[in-house]
């Protein structure tokens, strides 16, 4: 396990930069303990070249967790683009050497139109914790995943990806949760949001 992750990010650091439309799956924002419901978010999302919208959805069917998201952001060349895209996870480990650490897997599909089309196929691993403190329990993750692309972008038509995702999720009294992700590599990407109180 631990070499797998080593080499996700390794590929991470490593992968040239993607010429083509927003990619719909960067920063994942799925971690052990990431909440259900409806969330928020600004972002800044690769290749873009501003700030723009993202709203998610997740829920559970059985022993999976489905996701969806819509975002909506100024991609490249300042035209608007439109990214949008639905994951499954689930639990692979639900403890690794006595530690309170859950791993999860998770895929997708989904694509990104603007100027061009991006469709991307992403399968990663991410690994997270959970603790608490006063009137808050937060939960750190970290992960990595690779993305299969296909663009009509002549010369990039196929092309493969690989990131390093970062995330922190804080559970607030009040029934918010702060929601933070980062991806780290050919396409860096960010996103700040809130989920809803009562959003599960």
């Amino acid at each position: 396990m631990r070499r797998l992750l080593f080499v996700i990010t390794l590929a991470a650091v490593a992968a040239p930069p993607l010429s083509g439309q927003i990619a719909w799956d960067s920063p994942p924002l799925i971690g052990p303990a990431s909440p259900l419901g409806f969330a928020a978010f600004l972002t800044s999302l690769s290749p873009g070249d501003g700030i723009g919208g993202l709203a998610t959805w997740r829920h559970e069917t059985g022993s999976l967790e489905l996701g969806y998201r819509v975002a909506v952001v100024e991609g490249a060349d300042s035209d608007f683009a439109l990214g949008g895209g639905v994951d499954i996870s689930g639990v692979l480990s639900a403890g690794i050497e006595e530690a309170d650490i859950q791993v999860l897997w998770w895929s997708g599909l989904g694509a990104g139109v603007g100027e061009d089309v991006l469709v991307s196929i992403p399968v990663g691993l991410v690994a997270g914790w959970t603790g608490s403190g006063d009137d808050v329990v937060f939960s750190p993750y970290v992960g990595g995943h690779v993305a299969l692309d296909f663009t009509n972008i002549e010369g990039d038509e196929i092309s493969f990806d690989a990131l390093l995702d970062l995330g922190l999720d804080l559970f607030l009294v009040s029934g918010w949760v702060i929601r933070f992700g980062a991806s780290l590599g050919g396409r860096e990407a960010l996103a700040l949001g809130l989920r809803l109180p009562g959003g599960a």
